[in-house]
């Protein structure tokens, strides 16, 4: 059994503010987003998912039921989606109890990003972030979330980093010890994973995967949405090219 989870309860104001379905479902050259992340774990092997809803958590429910995939969805209830992601995680205790994909239901990425972060060898207590040490590429580097490290391990986590090596693809792999910090940092105003993962690095138990040439882009504005739509013509629903011109950015997550 191989598992992942994806955090889908947020609101996603930034770019689907006033429609009447969550950004998950947001189109990107006809396909919603989550489906394309749900196809891409399909085809990695992955057999269980685990799908934090919120915000219009029926209506994305209901459009997944309809879905033709190969995958086991449970879907876990977060009624603290105003609060910052690291809480949505936390919804999946019980879900995450062994090494596990996490995701963002607004990343699109290559398969070859997922096998970097699941080669890596994890420890029971440990957690891995496939990062991209090509900052020059990235598409929006003022929202990107930046990343310092040393060796293969984290040592700060922030999007206002004045320093840093590589950016966060919001591809990870984690086992209960990273809730396990997120429990012990979260508050009345909730947690965010940053928060959690600079909590594990500061243990020296957050790593890093260095995802090489291989595609992503984090879909979170209109101007992002149009980068995600331009990649997929450019290269397939799965940003796989044969070869990636160096002229060519990504976004950034």
């Amino acid at each position: 059994m191989k598992k992942a989870v994806i955090l889908a309860a947020g609101k996603g104001e930034r770019l689907v503010n006033g429609f009447d379905f969550p950004k998950p479902l947001k189109r990107v050259a006809g396909v919603p987003l989550i489906v394309r992340i749900l196809r891409n774990l399909e085809a990695a092997g992955v057999t269980d998912v685990g799908v934090i809803v919120g915000h219009l958590g029926d209506v994305l429910i209901e459009s997944l039921e309809r879905q033709r995939l190969n995958l086991r969805l449970e879907y876990i209830w977060n009624d603290e989606y105003d609060k910052p992601n690291g809480t949505s995680l936390l919804k999946a205790k019980s879900f995450v109890t062994e090494p596990t994909f996490l995701l963002m239901s607004d990343h699109l990425w290559s398969p070859s990003l997922l096998t970097a972060v699941e080669a890596f060898p994890l420890q029971d207590d440990e957690a891995v972030l496939g990062v991209d040490y090509n900052i020059a590429r990235c598409f929006d580097i003022d929202d990107a979330t930046k990343v310092r490290v040393q060796g293969d391990r984290i040592t700060a986590i922030a999007k206002t980093l004045p320093f840093y090596d590589c950016l966060d693809t919001g591809v990870f792999r984690v086992t209960p010890a990273l809730l396990e910090e997120l429990e012990a940092v979260n508050g009345e105003s909730g947690c965010s994973l940053s928060q959690g993962v600079q909590a594990l690095a500061k243990k020296g138990r957050m790593h890093v995967a260095n995802v090489g040439s291989a595609l992503w882009v984090d879909v979170d504005t209109p101007a992002a949405h149009a980068e995600a739509e331009r990649l997929i013509a450019l290269y397939g629903s799965t940003l796989t090219p044969a070869a990636i011109p160096a002229a060519h950015a990504v976004a950034g997550a």
